[in-house]
């Protein structure tokens, strides 16, 4: 069985854009084959509307289920049958969706599962009991039987406050525990919105936790900055400098500043952080960081008291962050402006891969329950436990994918009853796209880099805008190369800022706990079908068909049959499209 989990940032705009870079037009235009005629065009867009990311997904391994985050498509758009390219029915697929209903959160959100028809008897679009939770559309279960899977989109702590994003992971874990007790084996997959380890993260992310910096060194000799001891020299001069670091960030302050994109020649008003240091009559003012959008965005980055949170289903404040927790790349900046200590790149890759690996919140400790109490497998990390620079997600607003700093917070982890069903074979399943090196270091981060950036063929967006640069057919079926497996999916950047990951179990699984005749027929299942309940327009057309002498009114009740998806399916000619030949001809 091979599941696949994305966040697509919005599954209308990542269509639209599949459609768009495997349209008859952009596969045969570097061929120069014949331009399509009228004719040809109207039949590829109706094929596409229908085929098009069926094909997709088969070009991906045809996954048995295939769970989406953030597809910010309206409930009512389903119901109604307008959802985008038809998606709610594709070929061989039920789909269950939950959909955000929360007024303040209208189009964010929603998710939804995908799985082959006749392999899930029961589904749940608000599993998590609760309407604050359920209402923004954030998790949906689905019952294989023998199996659960829940598909979530946890929420970003930048994006809702912590509190909130705590009780909904605590819910979370309550709903499995139950599931677990009906005798079920879970599977938990989505964006988490968690990095759980320090290699989760590019290094210039980690951080270094000062105050326990200075309890070590004042615990040995050497405290005096002469590193006389096996303590690194970077500690003692951390330690012996950073009173004089906090007196400077005393003086901080948010300055506004004018920006200009030198190809457009457009300016735009940012902030950026400012201090002063030095005995009055001598004073220097230093820039910090880089430009932001707010004064609060440019401090915040110079901040680092503790934060404390409260959580409400404990009743109690929670620390969320510890005093003085500071990232590697920002005490880099710190000691070279401030004190005059500038670190070469050995050393700052030392901090990052020592110190820079420790990782310490609530959402860790959350991540570190399931696994360490839930018997709960980070199948990734299971099969790739050494894999570097292996990302998920990157902020391509700054074209961070195309220098691979990024961060993995997209999982698939299972119960540990089913580790022995991954299908590991092989070691060099990670995609690495044309990375070649005489020892074959498919984890190093430079095999990593090659497989975010298509080796070089995935560009980003330049100076004068207009969005991440169109990639070439030679690029876009990078996406496709390899077998199925469990681990990294890297499709293109401008579908999504995200990646899909995958879960790949084998034969023996699918013969002791796969089903492909169970029966949806509950209450719950039909509200996380809404495209299911719309009236059937087809119907209406036949009645009218049949019956010449049939009155207005028999037509219109006609319409009232509720449409039955798999009937429509099976009548359609299943006939392909030429939005997919750039595929068909790698056969």
């Amino acid at each position: 069985m091979l599941l696949i989990s994305w966040n697509v940032a919005g599954l209308s705009t990542t269509l639209n854009r599949i459609d768009k870079d495997c349209s008859y037009s952009s596969i045969h235009a570097e061929k120069q084959l014949p331009q399509e005629t009228s004719s040809t065009k109207k039949r590829s867009r109706t094929r596409s509307r229908s085929h098009a990311f069926s094909y997709y997904l088969k070009e991906h391994g045809d996954p048995e289920i295939l769970c989406i985050q953030e597809h910010k498509i309206p409930i009512t758009q389903l119901s109604s049958r307008s959802e985008p390219f038809g998606c709610s029915s594709i070929e061989g697929y039920e789909s269950f969706w939950s959909c955000c209903i929360d007024k303040s959160k209208k189009g964010f959100n929603g998710v939804v599962t995908f799985a082959k028809t006749g392999m899930t008897q029961f589904a749940n679009a608000r599993p998590l009991g609760c309407d604050e939770l359920d209402d923004q559309g954030r998790a949906i279960m689905t019952d294989h039987g023998e199996f659960v899977i829940f598909n979530v989109y946890v929420p970003a702590s930048c994006g809702m406050p912590l509190s909130y994003k705590m009780k909904f992971l605590n819910a979370l874990r309550k709903c499995m525990e139950v599931q677990r007790a009906r005798n079920k084996r879970v599977i938990l997959v989505g964006d988490l919105n968690i990095a759980h380890a320090g290699i989760d993260v590019h290094w210039t992310f980690r951080s270094v936790r000062i105050n326990d910096v200075r309890k070590e060194v004042q615990g040995v000799s050497g405290s005096d900055g002469s590193g006389g001891s096996s303590t690194p020299l970077w500690k003692h001069q951390v330690a012996q400098h950073w009173e004089i670091i906090e007196d400077a960030l005393a003086t901080i302050e948010a300055m506004a500043v004018t920006t200009k994109n030198v190809a457009t020649r457009a300016t735009f008003e940012k902030y950026r952080a400012r201090i002063t240091i030095g005995k009055a009559g001598s004073e220097r003012k230093l820039y910090l960081g880089s430009h932001e959008g707010t004064a609060d965005a440019c401090l915040s980055y110079f901040s680092f008291h503790d934060i404390k949170y409260h959580d409400r289903d404990l009743d109690k404040d929670c620390v969320a962050r510890d005093a003085n927790v500071v990232s590697v790349s920002t005490l880099a900046e710190l000691m070279a402006k401030i004190v005059g200590i500038e670190w070469d790149a050995a050393t700052i890759q030392l901090i990052a891969n020592t110190d820079g690996l420790e990782k310490s919140s609530p959402t860790v400790a959350w991540m570190n329950m399931l696994i360490e109490e839930d018997g709960m497998v980070d199948t990734f990390r299971h099969v790739f436990p050494n894999a570097k620079g292996r990302f998920t997600c990157w902020n391509q607003h700054t074209n961070r994918r195309f220098e691979n700093m990024g961060s993995r917070i997209d999982y698939a982890l299972a119960d540990e009853s089913l580790v022995g069903y991954i299908d590991n074979e092989g070691s060099q399943m990670l995609r690495c796209c044309k990375y070649q090196h005489a020892d074959e270091n498919y984890e190093s981060e430079e095999a990593a880099l090659h497989a975010a950036i298509a080796s070089g063929m995935f560009q980003g967006a330049g100076f004068a805008g207009g969005g991440i640069a169109t990639a070439t057919q030679e690029a876009l079926g990078t996406q496709f190369m390899g077998s199925p497996h469990t681990g990294i999916i890297y499709t293109a950047p401008q579908y999504s800022d995200h990646v899909p990951v995958s879960l790949l179990l084998n034969k023996k699984f699918d013969e002791k706990y796969v089903s492909m005749q169970l029966v949806l027929n509950d209450k719950e299942t039909k509200n996380a079908q809404p495209h299911k309940k719309q009236q059937s327009i087809s119907n209406f057309f036949t009645a009218s068909r049949t019956s010449s002498t049939a009155s207005s009114a028999s037509a219109r009740s006609g319409s009232k049959h509720k449409i039955d998806c798999d009937v429509q399916q099976s009548n359609k000619k299943s006939t392909k499209g030429t939005l997919f030949s750039h595929f068909e001809s790698k056969r």
